[in-house]
């Protein structure tokens, strides 16, 4: 707590003795209110906010659902898998997502037309993946932190960052970016592709007045070696959230 330059002069004709005051600590007068908590983690460079208004609500309550370790939603996506080689459609996306239980489903299709159906499904701390027609594969070195969810990295008010409100079909939202990869690079079914990571994934979602994901846009940027050639490689998605709340069924292969 920062210090306050305090006069300690309560009487007039000390005033003039006052012109040197030191500095002080100074604590507030007993039984009065302290200050609220900051909220700049939620809204550090967007539009401000005070604790009554409507966004501070909403990005509270979005919190709070994101970090809720029970929570439960679906969602549908498409959108692009973009890398020096080659550009990849991404179509008929599925995200399920019970708790820690994750099941993410989509098809590939490549320029020359081929397609390829990518599942991917995480259940009790295991991981798999199968592409196409080929059977189940674990995927040992998944970890937690790999989670292909919406909102695993969201554990608190500073792991969500406030963009400001954004009107949709006449309907306000608040606009909120977090730490996200719902598709891994994993998933892109190339076999001459290996050693991926995921290095900058972010999702800017939409919320409503309750903190409920309405939508989202993500932009989840990686790299991996295609036929031992280092490439940069970046998903785009558009999400639209739906059964947020609503209990999902998800299970092992």
């Amino acid at each position: 707590m920062r210090g306050r330059a305090v006069a300690a002069c309560a009487i007039a004709v000390l005033i003039a003795a006052c012109t040197n005051a030191t500095t002080v600590p100074s604590a507030p007068p007993a039984g009065s209110a302290s200050a609220p908590p900051a909220t700049a983690s939620i809204a550090p460079s967007g539009p401000s906010a005070t604790p009554r208004d409507p966004a501070t609500a909403a990005v509270q309550a979005f919190v709070a659902f994101a970090s809720n370790k029970k929570s439960s939603y679906q969602a549908t996506f498409t959108g692009a898998d973009r890398h020096t080689t080659d550009i990849l459609k991404i179509t008929k996306g599925l995200l399920q997502v019970d708790g820690a239980d994750v099941l993410v489903r989509a098809t590939f299709t490549y320029p020359n037309g081929d397609r390829y159906v990518v599942e991917h499904r995480d259940v009790d701390g295991r991981a798999w993946i199968r592409f196409a027609s080929e059977p189940w594969a674990r995927l040992r070195d998944f970890v937690a932190a790999d989670s292909m969810a919406a909102f695993p990295a969201v554990r608190g008010p500073n792991d969500a960052t406030y963009l400001g409100p954004k009107t949709v079909a006449g309907k306000t939202l608040y606009q909120v970016q977090v730490r996200s990869a719902i598709v891994n690079p994993v998933m892109i079914p190339a076999s001459n592709l290996t050693e991926v990571e995921v290095t900058s994934p972010k999702l800017v979602v939409l919320v409503d007045t309750r903190g409920r994901p309405v939508r989202g846009t993500a932009e989840i940027t990686g790299r991996g070696r295609v036929s031992g050639q280092l490439q940069e490689i970046v998903i785009d998605l558009e999400v639209t959230f739906t059964k947020v709340g609503q209990p999902v069924s998800i299970a092992a292969p």
